[in-house]
């Protein structure tokens, strides 16, 4: 590995140079914290007796010179970097307001260099944050930005809003608050001097290396316990790092943007599920994301690591904008469905084993239907275990994570019933279930029932029900219909005395007897509210009893995995 290291002044590194950063480089995403961090130390540092600041290390790959301008590529350090330049320019347009004209000429050359033809170039350019170098071009316009604010300034300089809004604050942060500090001071000529000299004096570890490999490496090696990058940064480096052969990695790169434009603000948590989906995690395994992609693959072919991570990235999509028509439309109905509701929920649990399922679909070991009926039971099983017994979801991840894996790398029809066994023995035994079904309950004339919590539990029970009844995963909006009146009694706001039915009927059952009602359900299009009519007419209709009878209908049969059976 060559590289040479070297304490440096940030004002030596800001001469005769062009600094790059690359589209594999994460965006700029400094926040108010980290620039008011910096402007602090900056400011301790004027004090008399103090030592410059020191700003850590940056690694650099030496592109070579050209012109008499040394050309490197940054391969950490962007943020630091970025946000000097923008210090500057913030000082810069506050020297040009004090009339401090040598000073601001003088200051210059620190964010624009020439080079030995005399053409002017910016000190940084970002093959994302393209305004960074239309704001370095704009400070040299003297005569332009002597009468313009500074808002003004930033609104015309900034070609992307979406993109480099960020800029923009950090530039508007650093003038109006070096701007405060100056005419809060004796000497506010003197003391923005005082401010920008610190800047320049301060002091970095400049690591410069002559190959891409080793500049990886660096970075990698300053990096490994994931204190200043985030896991999917760390894993973007390490592909890009390993990708074979070298002039793979503009392809490489072009497809991790895709992957992240597409996710948005969903990216970070897609790369945190998809190192489940692949590699699970033992219980009480403290690595992180990164570490156990990293320690699964290391060695292997990263080409195909990042094929997988692409392709699996289309399918998590779905979970995140599961849409039904258009032209983006990504999911099947029963998809739409699923997804939608657990989104709805902000349920995230399963997806690492969902994942997996997808996959196995799209290679074809796992039919449509089979895939389809595998959806339904782990909705069947969130709605019983979540919403009917009030447990916790995070109680999951181990059976989760484990499946996740096997389904992935060793798909089988008796694994995926495995893993329907063994999340159904999540939930502890029937007579546990049957006494979290018999409070579910919903009524505006009972205390202990009424709210929309207990409305929305009863809701998704008569629709898992409905939906096993009439064999359609699809069913329209209903009202919940109290077969006998709520107001007479508490136990008539009991889940067995409820029934999903359309609102022009359940306003047709208002003050009507039982015996009445039965003529209306059977007009009705759901068939739990037909099946009360076939039930119970000229029988005595006992809410305790279909309580239970309920019950049994979920447990043994809704939430049953043979069920995957006949679907085989």
């Amino acid at each position: 590995m060559s590289f040479d290291a070297h304490d440096k002044q940030i004002g030596e590194i800001l001469n005769r140079v062009v600094f790059d950063i690359p589209r594999n480089q994460r965006k700029y995403v400094w926040t108010e914290n980290n620039w008011k961090e910096l402007l602090e130390d900056v400011v301790f540092s004027c004090r008399k007796d103090v030592t410059p600041h020191f700003m850590g290390s940056i690694v650099l790959e030496n592109k070579g010179k050209k012109d008499g301008l040394d050309y490197y590529t940054i391969i950490d350090g962007q943020q630091r970097i970025t946000t000097i330049a923008l210090a500057l320019i913030a000082i810069m347009k506050l020297l040009v307001e004090y009339g401090m004209d040598d000073d601001y000429y003088g200051t210059l050359d620190y964010i624009r260099v020439k080079n030995n033809r005399n053409q002017k170039r910016p000190i940084i350019v970002s093959d994302y944050h393209i305004s960074l170098v239309n704001l370095i071009e704009g400070i040299e316009e003297k005569k332009i930005i002597t009468n313009q604010t500074m808002a003004a300034f930033v609104d015309t300089k900034i070609l992307s809003k979406k993109k480099d809004k960020i800029l923009g604050d950090a530039l508007k942060y650093y003038y109006n608050e070096i701007k405060r500090i100056c005419e809060n001071s004796n000497d506010h000529t003197n003391k923005l001097l005082e401010i920008r000299n610190a800047i320049i004096n301060m002091t970095i570890v400049c690591i410069v290396s002559t190959s891409e490999e080793d500049s990886y490496t660096i970075f990698e090696i300053l990096n490994a316990r994931g204190q200043e990058l985030e896991d999917h940064e760390l894993l973007k480096n390490y592909i890009m790092r390993y990708i074979q052969p070298v002039d793979r990695r503009d392809i490489a790169k072009t497809k991790w943007e895709e992957m992240e434009l597409k996710l948005g603000n969903y990216y970070k948590r897609y790369i945190s599920h998809y190192a489940r989906h692949r590699f699970g995690k033992a219980q009480g395994d403290k690595d992180s994301d990164y570490r156990i992609i990293y320690k699964n693959t290391k060695g292997s072919d990263i080409n195909a690591l990042l094929n997988d991570i692409k392709l699996k990235s289309e399918y998590y999509l779905k979970f995140v904008n599961p849409q039904i028509q258009g032209e983006d439309k990504n999911c099947t109905e029963i998809e739409y469905e699923v997804f939608s509701f657990f989104k709805k929920k902000r349920q995230e649990q399963f997806r690492p084993v969902v994942l997996s399922l997808l996959h196995q679909k799209e290679l074809g070991n796992l039919s449509e239907s089979l895939y389809e009926q595998s959806l339904k039971f782990i909705y069947n099983f969130f709605v019983c275990y979540t919403l009917i017994g009030e447990e916790k979801s995070n109680k999951l991840q181990d059976v989760i994570y484990k499946y996740a894996v096997i389904l992935e790398n060793n798909y089988s029809y008796d694994n995926l019933k495995e893993f329907g066994h063994t999340l159904k023995g999540k939930i502890p035994n029937y007579d546990w279930f049957l006494n979290s079904f018999r409070n579910l309950g919903w009524s505006n004339h009972s205390e202990m029932f009424k709210g929309n919590k207990n409305k929305h539990r009863v809701q998704i029970t008569l629709e898992i029900i409905e939906k096993y009844m009439s064999q359609k995963f699809e069913i329209p909006e209903f009202t919940i219909e109290h077969i006998l009146p709520d107001s007479e009694s508490e136990e008539n706001a009991h889940i067995g005395n409820l029934i999903p039915l359309e609102m022009k009927l359940n306003t047709k059952c208002d003050n009507k007897r039982l015996e009445e009602k039965y003529k209306i359900y059977e007009n009705s299009d759901f068939a739990t509210a037909r099946g009360i009519t076939k039930r119970y007419k000229n029988k005595e209709f006992n809410i305790a009893k279909r309580t239970e009878f309920l019950c049994k209908l979920v447990y043994n049969y809704i939430l049953e995995i043979t069920q995957f059976d006949y679907k085989k």
